[in-house]
């Protein structure tokens, strides 16, 4: 992730404007972008001038400032954006962005972004104090935005041009002792993002180069080893005109999802197999939040004069609801040859998936989905389906797991070849799920492909094994879990019984834009006396709680509403609070699973609808990013819904599994 232009300040300080400014134009031009606008001119000249005055400053002599070492327009290709500017001041990285001006929070929150960007994900700012630094011609003296010191970043400045000469004499006061860091090995330092799945998939559509936005900081090697797997299966199914069905199984978090967007993205494997493709899911809020990503970055792009992908993100992103109900429908061949399908294990069984047929010839009566979508698919000459398959993930009726696949292509659907993980065959993953329940059947063929297994998390960036602790959590196994967080100092997991206190730590832990928000099972209806509500059962509205900015009442941040397990699937937010419900108590050293049915909290019995509440928790344990807080009620004891007994038996029990107490 190059700088357009990087240089020590002496060389900087010596060349003239115009050379600079050409080198930027160049440069500008070579990275995917159409014409030049004038406004980007205009900045990048007054830029330059103010650099160079604040650089000259008589007060910076003292400590040598032709030694440091300078980067303008730094590309930092998570957040598709650049850098303004980059000073190395002996060990400390100053990231300035200049904003005339049009200084306020929006400015803060978008250098503080830039700032965690190369403290998590840039090898060469590792263990370096950054400084962000928001510069503006207000004339006003440098003030600091009061935010928590994170790591190594500082909080936030806002200095003028005329000022900034001093505050960076003020600032090489504290670090010119310091050995240099060096610009030409800053500038080269390899970059390892761990992009949420909105930045992959805006990524992607937008056809940037995919090592630019999706290496796994945990594990780089796995995730590309198991997409290159896939893609010779796929690439080995065309060209032997066979029909595969290929399993990819993982931990929560390990990044199947985002390998299947790496798949429907990939233009050299669609010209090779000459078949287009398609991501389809049962997840309807995923849906609607990457297609409404996909076309605001659209919008941002024509704006902007940006190269904006020809796919349509409706026909590249769809439910799959939507394409059985096509395909149904008609009897011809679908377009697409090659099909993912992700979170395959809530495939309906035929009893839920008989309700939203629209066939009415009755050809598909008694069809699982799995059943179906390998019928509409048989229509191919050749085929490729990646079901990707999370273990413990099923949290609806109907929801039939890996089992019900095995069933479809032993009872239906021998001729298709069958590539899976050993984890498929052998339920040692997950929840436990199994391909074939009971012996593997002779006349299948099935190819082993150890690669096809996700066990590293890579969403949770700051810990690597969180995914162990919610294991550990459900399984009531409170030393295992104070284990695995000893293991991860870097991932905070607190604890609250008030909702004020969970809204203030959420409010001053996130910096820049990082996204944070309440989550909750939907079985969870007594919070509404904490005064936090639920949404509605469908996903009208979802897209504004995932995208939309502060200030805006629709979204995460304003903390009114918190996502059940069925918005929260399949999507992350950097901050999570967990709000505990009465669904899911700790009783006699157990977990007491329940459903409120009118006033009247009523012992779940039915296997599968226990297993559902357990998914449920186990999804909304793993969605948090960077650190996790667990809000316990206090209860009442004047209020039946709400004894005050098993709240605090659980929140003792989080304790003690190494929750920490705000």
């Amino acid at each position: 992730m190059p700088a357009y232009y990087a240089d020590g300040v002496g060389n900087f300080r010596a060349v003239s404007a115009d050379r600079i400014e050409q080198a930027l134009i160049r440069a500008y031009e070579s990275d995917r972008y159409k014409d030049l606008i004038t406004t980007q001119l205009t900045a990048w000249r007054s830029q330059i001038q103010d650099l160079k005055d604040a650089l000259g400053t008589p007060d910076l002599e003292q400590f040598h400032p032709d030694g440091w070492g300078i980067a303008i327009e730094f590309v930092v290709p998570r957040k598709m954006g650049r850098i303004d500017t980059v000073l190395l001041i002996g060990n400390s990285i100053l990231v300035l962005e200049f904003k005339g001006e049009s200084v306020d929070s929006s400015a803060a929150d978008q250098v503080e972004d830039y700032c965690l960007d190369l403290l998590h994900f840039h090898e060469g700012s590792h263990g370096k104090v950054i400084y962000p630094v928001v510069v503006g011609k207000t004339g006003a003296e440098p003030k600091v935005r009061h935010s928590q010191v994170f790591g190594e970043l500082r909080p936030t400045v806002f200095v003028d041009t005329k000022r900034l000469g001093t505050w960076l004499a003020i600032v090489a006061q504290k670090h010119c002792r310091e050995p240099q860091l060096s610009i030409a090995h800053w500038n080269r330092g390899s970059y390892r993002p761990v992009p949420t799945i909105v930045e992959a998939a805006i990524g992607m559509f937008a056809e940037m180069q995919v090592d630019d936005i999706a290496k796994a900081g945990c594990d780089p090697i796995n995730l590309t080893t198991t997409v290159e797997t896939i893609r010779q299966i796929v690439v080995g199914s065309a060209r032997s005109n066979k029909k595969t069905v290929c399993f990819v199984t993982g931990v929560p978090g390990a990044g199947k999802t985002l390998a299947g967007l790496r798949l429907v993205h990939d233009r050299e494997l669609r010209e090779v197999t000459q078949s287009d493709s398609v991501f389809l899911t049962g997840n309807l809020p995923l849906v609607k939040v990457l297609q409404a990503a996909l076309a605001r970055d659209a919008s941002r792009r024509r704006k902007n004069q940006l190269r904006v992908s020809s796919r349509d993100p409706k026909t590249t992103i769809n439910t799959v609801l939507g394409y059985k109900r096509e395909h149904t429908r008609n009897k011809n061949a679908p377009h697409e040859k090659i099909v993912v399908f992700d979170e395959a294990q809530r495939a309906w069984d035929a009893d839920r998936t008989a309700e939203y047929l629209t066939d009415s010839s009755g050809e598909f009566l008694g069809y699982s989905e799995p059943a179906l979508m390998l019928a509409i698919l048989d229509r191919q000459p050749w085929a490729a389906l990646i079901a990707l398959v999370g273990g413990g993930q099923e949290i609806n009726r109907g929801e039939a797991g890996l089992s019900e696949w095995g069933r479809a292509l032993t009872e239906k659907f021998g001729h298709w070849s069958i590539a899976a993980p050993p984890q498929a065959l052998s339920g040692v993953y997950g929840a436990g799920a199994k391909l074939f329940e009971g012996r593997q059947p002779n006349d299948l063929e099935v190819a082993i492909h150890a690669n096809l297994h996700l066990d590293t998390p890579t969403r949770q960036f700051r810990g690597k094994t969180i995914a162990g602790w919610t294991e550990a959590l459900l399984r009531g196994e409170a030393r295992e879990c104070q284990r695995i967080l000893a293991d991860n100092p870097e991932y905070p997991i607190r604890l609250t019984r008030n909702l004020a206190t969970a809204k203030s730590w959420l409010d001053t832990t996130a910096r820049g834009t990082e996204r944070y928000g309440f989550v909750a099972s939907s079985e969870a209806k007594r919070l509404r006396a904490e005064g936090l509500e639920l949404p509605p059962a469908r996903a009208d509205g979802v897209e504004h709680w995932f995208l939309n900015e502060k200030g805006d009442v629709r979204s995460s941040f304003q903390l009114e509403v918190a996502a059940t397990e069925f918005q929260i699937q399949g999507l992350e937010l950097d901050w999570i609070c967990v709000c505990w419900g009465g669904d899911f108590l700790r009783a006699n050293s157990g977990w007491d699973l329940k459903r409120l049915r009118g006033t009247v909290w009523q012992n779940i019995g039915q296997e599968n609808a226990r297993a559902y509440l357990v998914n449920s928790y186990r999804v909304l344990l793993t969605r948090a990013r960077q650190g996790m807080l667990l809000f316990v009620p206090v209860g009442n004891d004047q209020d039946s819904t709400r004894p005050r007994a098993p709240y605090d038996e659980t929140a003792q029990f989080l304790t003690e599994c190494g929750a920490l107490p705000l």
